[in-house]
């Protein structure tokens, strides 16, 4: 797919030069005290084969960074909606440029926390361990809530345990990433 090796060029020229001119305490100063961990995205071609993608499927991405993930998945299925929340500009500025350029209508990206912007509609939710541990207290009673309504899939990195703790969760599959890491798919327990 030569428009996925474009994407992954130009993320890949953005992204080194941003990174080398971004100040943490700068960008704390600004959007305050969150995570601003950034990592590539090397297993896309795997993601998203355990998840049922279908046209009423809504992907978000907390913590898109560049817009990998998303970029991808709105590439490789075009009748699905995918959402990217970034709270860096700087990042997400170059999502947006590339989604308007390569003409993708079925993705968006939104600067903002994702702890504050409203992902309702959603029902797949990756993340790439985006927060500071306590942090997550607040993103898994988002998602429950979420939950209560209807099935949700949570995909996470396996570092971050609190999705294995999270008691209306279920673990349902997982994939290796390298030798230490490894993506973990929940699925939630039932829906009313």
């Amino acid at each position: 797919m030569e428009q996925l090796k474009n994407i992954q060029s130009e993320i890949d020229q953005h992204s080194h030069h941003i990174e080398e001119g971004l100040s943490l305490s700068e960008i704390t100063i600004k959007y305050g005290l969150n995570s601003y961990r950034y990592g590539s995205s090397s297993f896309l071609g795997d993601l998203f084969d355990p998840i049922p993608i279908t046209d009423k499927t809504v992907f978000y991405d907390l913590g898109s960074g560049y817009g990998n993930i998303i970029l991808y998945g709105a590439v490789k299925y075009p009748d699905t909606q995918f959402i990217g929340i970034e709270i860096l500009e700087e990042r997400n500025k170059v999502c947006v440029d590339l989604i308007e350029k390569e003409g993708i209508t079925n993705v968006r990206a939104i600067s903002g926390d994702i702890l504050k912007t409203d992902v309702s509609d959603g029902n797949v939710f990756y993340l790439y361990n985006p927060l500071y541990d306590f942090q997550y207290t607040a993103l898994l009673d988002k998602l429950y809530q979420i939950s209560l309504n209807k099935t949700i899939i949570v995909i996470a990195e396996s570092r971050c345990i609190f999705f294995d703790e999270a008691q209306w969760l279920e673990q349902y599959h997982f994939k290796d990433i390298d030798v230490i890491r490894k993506i973990k798919y929940y699925r939630s327990k039932s829906a009313k």
